[in-house]
């Protein structure tokens, strides 16, 4: 749950993504087998990465395919609400929810062949925990524990692909919680706040340079090409060249290595 942490810091601080409103026609689930079609199926270009939607409509390679999500949150009330949320310009918005029957909960849909990272939202305020997800053809295994904030997503390549890069910055989200927690700590001293202040920053470099090195190791699969997508601006112009060079054949039209291109020209 790798921006959980990040996201229970002050509101005054506005870290915090906006809080996801459940729609107005959610129903409950039913035990058993009723399906339920993501409401992005019915166009499924809204399914796409945002970094990967020019390329959607010219390029037959991306078609329409089914995903499960089957998950088991463990410290939740029973019939806590699960919301499936894509990424938006207002923040999270919800595409699908549903409640919790004992631990477990699920979602079904359609989606295209091109993994695109959602978010998993149980709770409310400082209690709200966020587990990424890549929707993507195929069975999601998703296993949550409340309170210890452990998560655990599997069962999919990218999935698969993703998880030890999340196992291993949780560490560093953690320390970068607990720095920017004490720096705004007012009983804290000026030179202890402004102390932890630094020991947040230092920690941030440590997360992009960690995730340069992840994405260069995995760019022959979605998870690295994720990755580059979402840092480049956080990378420096001799990382993207070098990432730019390594990028498989079969990723190199996507629209995003064009603009990654010129954002690296210009510096």
């Amino acid at each position: 749950m790798i921006i959980a942490l990040l996201t229970t810091l002050s509101i005054s601080a506005q870290t915090r993504k906006p809080a996801v409103r459940k729609p107005a026609t959610t129903t409950v689930r039913k035990p058993a087998t009723q399906q339920r079609t993501n409401p992005a199926a019915k166009n499924p270009t809204a399914a796409a990465s945002p970094h990967i939607k020019k390329a959607v409509n010219s390029n037959p390679q991306y078609r329409e395919v089914s995903y499960i999500i089957r998950g088991k949150a463990h410290g939740f009330p029973e019939g806590e609400w699960v919301k499936l949320c894509e990424p938006s310009k207002s923040g999270l918005r919800a595409t699908d929810s549903v409640q919790l029957q004992g631990e477990d909960f699920s979602f079904r849909g359609k989606t295209l062949n091109v993994p695109y990272m959602k978010y998993l939202v149980l709770g409310q305020g400082v209690k709200k925990t966020l587990v990424e997800v890549f929707v993507e053809e195929g069975t999601v295994s998703v296993d949550i524990t409340a309170e210890k904030r452990i998560d655990h997503v599997s069962g999919t390549p990218t999935n698969n692909a993703y998880t030890p890069y999340r196992d291993s910055i949780n560490a560093i989200y953690t320390q970068i919680y607990d720095c920017t927690r004490e720096s705004m700590r007012l009983t804290n001293s000026a030179e202890d706040r402004e102390a932890y202040k630094m020991g947040a920053d230092s920690l941030r470099k440590q997360q992009v340079e960690y995730t340069y090195t992840f994405a260069r190791r995995n760019l022959g699969n979605w998870a690295g090409i994720y990755l580059f997508a979402e840092y480049y601006k956080r990378f420096t112009t001799a990382q993207n060249k070098a990432l730019l060079a390594a990028v498989p054949k079969k990723y190199a039209d996507l629209p995003i290595f064009e603009e990654i291109r010129k954002h690296t020209n210009k510096k």
